[in-house]
């Protein structure tokens, strides 16, 4: 929108969707208050009929980053499929990818020095390839005393790091975990997102206090542990035909 203003005037645009369904929807008189010139209250413009019955008309701005970027990228090649699969995947934007398509998926990376658990800062034990057996365990019971949990190398630990939402399954893997009641096995939930799925969380430790923990915080510390500490990292999804950030 200011390219045509001094140093932007030869500036390109990539506009990154890393979730469609944040778009920021807002009251159309609320365009005022943007004190942007009315030759861009088209691109603002959407109808709000996502929830039945029509909610009307509002401003949108990711569908505005959609049109006026020369560049729309996404986080992975199917994710750019998932997109335009109708109104429910695309959150009523898909007609708008439509005409102006998603060109590259580009695929989730990871900060490889970060993560590297010979040199993490976060863990206890350090380990490769060589020595991760015997540092698995060992971090494993650091993780368990961490959490409050019975410190038991043995016993299998199922973690979850990540938004608590419907996309990422977040709805899914709290209702699965009283089906692990009486099973020999940990169940560690660690992160925010929707409010009642954060209350849900914090149950957990109340109501299964030797199988669960739930801690609804960002901890960056604490998500290291579960990494280095944990023996399946369990990545639920709701989405059934094209799986959301797969390869």
């Amino acid at each position: 929108m200011y390219k045509s203003n001094g140093i932007y005037k030869n500036a390109k645009v990539a506009f990154c969707i890393h979730n469609i369904a944040y778009q920021g929807r807002f009251a159309r008189a609320d365009f005022d208050l943007l004190n942007l010139p009315d030759s861009f209250l088209p691109s603002f413009d959407f109808i709000d009929g996502h929830v039945k019955p029509v909610l009307g008309r509002k401003i949108n701005w990711m569908k505005t980053g959609i049109v006026e970027s020369d560049l729309v990228l996404t986080v992975s090649p199917h994710y750019v499929k998932e997109l335009t699969y109708g109104p429910d995947k695309g959150v009523e934007l898909d007609g708008v990818l439509r005409t102006k398509p998603l060109e590259i998926g580009i695929v989730n990376g990871m900060d490889v020095y970060e993560w590297d658990p010979s040199t993490d800062k976060y863990t206890s034990v350090k380990y490769d390839a060589t020595t991760v057996t015997e540092a698995k365990a060992l971090n494993k019971e650091r993780l368990q005393a961490e959490v409050g949990l019975p410190v038991d190398s043995s016993i299998p630990v199922i973690v979850f790091v990540g938004r608590l939402e419907e996309q990422k399954g977040s709805d899914i893997l709290i209702a699965a975990i009283p089906e692990f009641v009486g099973e020999n096995v940990q169940i560690i939930v660690l992160g925010t997102g929707k409010k009642k799925m954060e209350e849900e969380l914090m149950q957990l430790e109340v109501k299964y206090p030797n199988i669960a923990r739930g801690i609804a915080k960002f901890n960056v510390p604490l998500a290291h542990m579960m990494f280095a500490g944990s023996d399946f990292i369990i990545v639920p999804n709701s989405h059934l035909f094209i799986t959301w950030r797969t390869c």
